[in-house]
């Protein structure tokens, strides 16, 4: 029994060897045929117009730099044609219904990166590319992309960007090659929520639009690929810079008499803020038409005016001797200034209290 058991063995292994065999030289004999007469430099089609179709998958958000206006990140880029030159009968061919050979075997589009922050990007990768036996080339190269992006700073910390990644082909116009997306959505499935520490993609969506620029009478066809990109945390820099802004208040609950404690603790103040500003400005470029930029701006005035006031308190009030302040001085002048005093506190109170609601709104 056991050898006949090692027999059926032999000749099962014998068999599929053959078959492989078989399926390896049905698969030269059909790149031979393919590529006999096939000439990559020449369209696909000539009499008719080469429709490329595109789609998006995002891998990673690698970040944005906002001082060079640019996203980047990795993606699968899907582009595809049809190649009637590379069709065949799987019949003929020992039922082969696809083959994989690479880009620089085959035509490719000269499909580009419009708004490439280098000056030309390179979408063709040593990644094979997939024929199909009706002619259907199917290209899925992985890139990392570094697009440039208009982006609009005066909502932060709360801002968010839309950047765009348009594509099209760069040598020839909508009579010779089409690009259409394939979805209306980028896919962002092989995301994970925590790709950035910084940054968050909210939304995405893929236009197509025809063009035509000033250099050429013709339109060019494009797909854009935009995502929304948004902040994640931007509760540190508010809370360092509310908390800090809002201890100016502190100085009214010194005494009136002590005015010179006063100038000095809103000096402190003051120079906290300066070093908050210059911390957020190394972040942010125009930081002065930002929102917490204004905030901070806006803060350092009322620390100003605030000194100034308690400034003009050390001079006026009441005094015994030369630079000696009294205390307890129940004057006309030293209740008046009580009065202005409590009036100040309450004004610079309302005033912090519109300017953070409008940090926050």
């Amino acid at each position: 029994m056991k050898y006949s058991f090692a027999y059926l063995a032999l000749v099962g292994v014998a068999l599929l060897t053959c078959a492989v065999a078989q399926n390896a030289d049905d698969y030269a004999r059909l790149r031979k045929s393919l590529f006999r007469d096939y000439d990559k430099e020449l369209l696909p089609r000539f009499d008719g117009v080469n429709r490329v179709d595109m789609a998006m998958t995002l891998i990673k958000l690698r970040g944005l730099d906002i001082f060079k206006g640019t996203i980047d990140v990795n993606a699968w880029l899907v582009m595809n044609w049809i190649d009637p030159r590379l069709s065949w009968n799987p019949a003929d061919f020992g039922n082969i219904h696809e083959i994989r050979v690479r880009p620089s075997e085959i035509w490719v589009p000269d499909i580009t990166l419009y708004n490439s922050d280098s000056p030309l990007h390179d979408l063709v990768t040593e990644a094979l590319v997939v024929v199909v036996s009706f002619g259907g080339i199917y290209n899925y190269p992985p890139l990392q992309l570094e697009s440039t992006c208009t982006m609009d700073l005066k909502d932060y910390p709360y801002d968010q960007h839309e950047c765009s990644m348009k594509f099209g082909s760069w040598s020839y116009s909508n009579t010779t090659i089409t690009v259409h997306p394939i979805f209306d959505t980028i896919d962002l499935t092989e995301t994970t929520p925590d790709d950035h520490p910084i940054w968050e993609i909210v939304d995405s969506k893929v236009t197509r639009e025809a063009f035509t620029y000033q250099c050429c009478p013709a339109s060019y066809d494009s797909v854009t690929f935009s995502v929304l990109v948004r902040r994640r945390e931007t509760h540190g820099r508010i809370a360092s810079s509310v908390i800090t802004t809002w201890l100016i208040l502190v100085v009214f609950l010194i005494g009136p008499s002590s005015a010179g404690k006063r100038i000095i603790f809103a000096g402190l103040i003051f120079v906290a803020l300066v070093v908050l500003s210059a911390a957020v400005s190394a972040e942010v470029p125009a930081f002065s038409t930002t929102r917490l930029g204004r905030f901070i701006i806006g803060g350092m005035l009322i620390v100003a005016v605030v000194s100034i006031y308690n400034g003009l308190v050390y001079r006026c009030y009441p005094r015994e001797k030369p630079g000696q302040l009294i205390e307890g001085d129940s004057s006309t002048r030293s209740r008046t200034i009580v009065i202005v005093d409590v009036a100040a506190c309450v004004c610079t109170a309302v005033i912090l209290g519109i300017s953070t609601g409008a940090l926050f709104v």
